[in-house]
């Protein structure tokens, strides 16, 4: 039973019994269990501010000056985790219970969404024959890509693009994490190559790279300007 219940919260067992108690009663208990094993379907938080305790109690989250700790999140869970989640951490709410819930429900699926990313770059660039080396450029933003297609492998496989070459934005945000803006969607139509450049024989893989570096600047992430080696020698 202690399994089923908290299949999408494994390792917090102890703590959620723990606020579970203090946000329940004996007579709501049964009902609030059977609300918690549906935990992976929510849509919004079914047991207010329960969360919230959890994240406080794992000291994550600050319930007096209602914010994520977020030196520790990262200390705790690596930078990849907080890194897909820095917008949705950083989005602060005067609901704090709403605003703890949302963060704490992006770390969860990042544990998943940033692994399965690792696994796919890392098996493109085998298929690629990259280096090790190779691969450690892609550290920081730069404007032409490292290893040729190797964006293009990670998009398809992670089904990027429909059959119409559609962003399937879900997708992106799955990958990547949340988007910069929630409120005010981003308009990433301006990220989208045209078709004589999609069809170009030298854009064959660089347009989808191009597409992913004008995601990343919408998101405020910095693109570094490569250098020109021939120019410095």
């Amino acid at each position: 039973m202690v399994h089923l219940l908290y299949t999408y919260l494994a390792g917090d067992a102890k703590i959620l019994e723990k606020c579970l108690r203090e946000i329940s009663t004996p007579e709501r208990i049964n009902s609030d269990l059977q609300k918690l094993e549906r935990y992976g379907e929510w849509t919004r938080e079914e047991l207010p501010c329960l969360m919230r305790c959890v994240a406080s109690e794992k000291g994550w989250f600050d319930i007096e000056s209602n914010k994520w700790q977020r030196k520790r999140v990262a200390d705790e869970l690596g930078a990849d985790i907080y890194n897909y989640c820095r917008f949705e951490l950083l989005r602060r709410s005067r609901d704090g219970c709403n605003y703890a819930y949302r963060g704490l429900r992006c770390l969860k699926q990042a544990e998943i969404h940033a692994g399965t990313s690792l696994a796919t770059l890392l098996q493109c660039s085998r298929q690629l024959n990259a280096t090790n080396l190779e691969l450690l450029q892609y550290s920081k933003l730069k404007p032409k890509e490292s290893i040729p297609c190797l964006f293009q492998c990670f998009a398809d496989a992670l089904n990027f693009y429909d059959e119409q070459g559609n962003w399937r934005l879900r997708n992106w945000e799955q990958a990547f994490g949340p988007s910069r803006q929630e409120q005010q969607q981003l308009d990433y139509s301006q990220c989208w190559s045209s078709k004589e450049q999609r069809q170009a024989p030298t854009n064959q893989c660089s347009w989808m790279y191009d597409e992913y570096i004008c995601w990343e600047r919408l998101n405020g992430n910095i693109i570094v300007e490569q250098v020109d080696e021939t120019k410095s020698n």
